[in-house]
């Protein structure tokens, strides 16, 4: 017996589906089917979960292993032989020992080490002893050596996308089409096309009713119901003569048990086409999703359906949306997008179980604030990025950041002042700096990052300034020549954004040379109770708003030190104003509360 033909027996003594088990189980159906087919096994937790459910002692699945161990291994007859060739490989063994430890002085003139390999500068003699370190991908300064320029793709051309056949649906089967009492009291959401205050002839407004009907109760007492979208364009007197579009789900008891489980939101620019999204609840592995949208007749149509989670995003970059879904238990993206003069649209599908994907891209996930298709490192920096491009996912040029980090900053226009009277570089604000392998990032980045995270704390939006940078961090000024005394704002950066001190500092100076206040929002950097309430309750606001520093909770501050409850250390300054104290520098995390410098 095997795990599949045990949990399969099981599964049909109870008369259970495949999809019902695998609600329980928070799997998809295709995984049970696979167990059950013996193309995959079950983790040790869903094996004691499927011991709970299909009342299957836990033991059993020991003896299956062991069934299995004795088949694979038959009674081992050739042990004598096997002791003898034993004994003849230790033999073996210490004559390569010896060979060796006698050719090695020849060895060493005839092939010197390489550097890597000498030991404490020795030209010749054995290696050391110690383990090689282990290889930091995202340290690698040609990240074309792990991650491939393209990820392999299939594609495949849905032709009835915009308007998805339907079909002819009996009237019966929505038995309270004409009961606007009994239809209110099953339907579940109700939305519409069109201006309803408009409802006169010609008017291309229609209305859409989701309800649920034939409702029974299963062998286990859940309760469960067909889905049907339901529509009426309202006649010369406005009104409604509903009929149905098409049957969304059947045997759902998720509605009947989750207010949430059907929801509707409208969606705006998606594959140029704008309309509502219904999502249905109908599994533990996600949730299918139908795009709808209405003809010039006024009559709806269904533009798409999707599978799992499914959301919308500018993949290729072309400023329309398309559509992106994905099982919550399968690593697996579909992408629908369409192409102007191409009838229907094209559909690519991206799986981490394709045997060509690169393992190096095995945690790969889409998120469209970091630009889509990403690897992201444990600091959340981004190691590589694909977007589609001509019919290809591809890989970008790698940079750490773009504008969807700095949305708030991403419009200023910045000047760039070089020279060594202002501590700058010298580098062109465009070139990827030298000071780090692991990071791709210029100087223009660190700048916008910068002004971003002034932004985070002060609410203040820069139109234009000047800056100066250098292997350190980056200087603001409001004024070309104002680097000479103090510019109003500066940040240095840890070793995400290219500094190797690895200890963050931002520094505000709210005073420009001889001038005025600069414009730094005051008013919004300053908590308007902050005179009442103290600098603690001051500093723990300020740390609320620092997305950049927030690397765990805070537990308190005290005398200029703001601890969180990891034991990391901040430390900061603030300046009285006639606002109330602000905040002028912070720096850290200091690890473990140790302020090492």
């Amino acid at each position: 017996m095997t795990y599949g033909t045990r949990i399969k027996q099981a599964r049909e003594d109870l008369r259970l589906t495949q999809e019902q088990l695998a609600e329980q189980l928070d799997v998809s159906r295709q995984a049970v089917s696979k167990w059950e087919a013996d193309l995959s096994r079950p983790t040790r937790e869903k094996l004691d979960r499927l011991s709970d459910i299909l009342d299957i002692p836990p033991e059993t699945w020991a003896q299956i292993d062991a069934e299995l161990e004795a088949v694979a291994q038959p009674p081992d007859a050739s042990r004598p032989w096997k002791i003898a060739t034993a004994v003849l490989a230790a033999a073996c063994l210490i004559l390569a020992v010896c060979l060796t430890a006698a050719l090695w002085p020849k060895a060493n003139e005839d092939v010197p080490l390489p550097p890597e390999e000498q030991r404490d500068g020795e030209k010749n003699g054995p290696p050391a002893e110690t383990e090689p370190p282990e290889e930091d991908p995202a340290a690698l300064t040609d990240p074309s050596e792990i991650y491939p320029d393209t990820l392999p793709i299939t594609l495949r051309r849905d032709f009835d996308f915009g308007d998805q056949p339907l079909g002819e649906y009996d009237p019966a089967l929505v038995p309270f089409l004409d009961d606007p009492e009994e239809l209110q009291k099953n339907e579940l959401q109700s939305f519409m096309f069109g201006d309803a205050a408009n409802h006169g002839p010609g008017s291309n407004w229609c209305h859409l009713s989701i309800v649920k009907t034939n409702t029974r109760t299963g062998e286990r007492g859940a309760a469960f119901s067909d889905i049907y979208l339901l529509y009426a364009i309202p006649d010369e007197n406005g009104n409604l003569d509903y009929q149905i579009l098409f049957r969304m789900a059947e045997e759902n008891h998720y509605v009947n048990s989750d207010p949430n489980a059907v929801t509707v939101e409208p969606f705006f620019n998606v594959l140029g086409r704008d309309g509502f999204k219904v999502l249905i609840t109908v599994g533990a592995s996600g949730r299918w999703g139908f795009y709808l949208t209405q003809r010039q007749d006024g009559t709806p149509a269904m533009m798409a359906a999707t599978t799992g989670t499914s959301l919308e995003a500018d993949v290729d970059e072309d400023g329309v949306l398309e559509i992106v879904h994905m099982w919550k238990n399968d690593p697996a993206w579909d992408i629908i997008d369409t192409e102007e003069g191409l009838e229907g649209a094209l559909i690519y599908t991206l799986s981490t179980h394709s045997e060509d994907f690169p393992g190096a891209l095995a945690d790969l996930r889409f998120d469209p604030e970091k630009g889509g298709f990403v690897l992201l490192s444990g600091q959340d920096a981004v190691l590589a990025r694909y977007a589609l491009q001509d019919r290809l996912i591809v890989r970008l040029p790698l940079t750490d950041f773009s504008s969807l980090d700095y949305p708030d900053a991403a419009g200023t226009k910045l000047t760039f002042i070089t020279g060594e009277e202002v501590l700058s570089d010298g580098l062109d604000p465009d070139e990827l700096l030298p000071y780090t392998d692991a990071v791709r990032i210029t100087h223009r980045q660190q700048a916008y990052l910068a002004l971003q995270e002034l932004y985070n704390i002060t609410g203040l939006k820069v139109d234009e300034c000047y800056c100066t940078a250098n292997e350190y961090g980056v200087i603001f000024s409001l004024l070309p020549d104002g680097f000479n005394q103090r510019g109003f704002f500066s940040m240095d950066f840890n070793s995400r954004c290219g500094n190797v001190d690895n200890i963050p500092s931002l520094h505000i100076a709210w005073k420009e040379l001889d001038n005025d206040w600069s414009p730094l929002s005051l008013a919004d950097a300053v908590r308007p109770e902050s005179r009442a309430e103290g600098e603690a309750e001051t500093m723990l606001w300020y740390y609320g708003r620092m997305k950049f520093f927030n690397t765990g909770e805070a537990s308190y501050v005290n005398l200029g030190d703001l601890w969180l409850e990891n034991g990391d250390l901040y430390t900061y300054f603030t300046e009285d104003t006639e606002y109330g104290p602000a905040l002028t520098s912070i720096t850290g995390p200091y690890p473990d509360g140790i302020v090492n410098h």
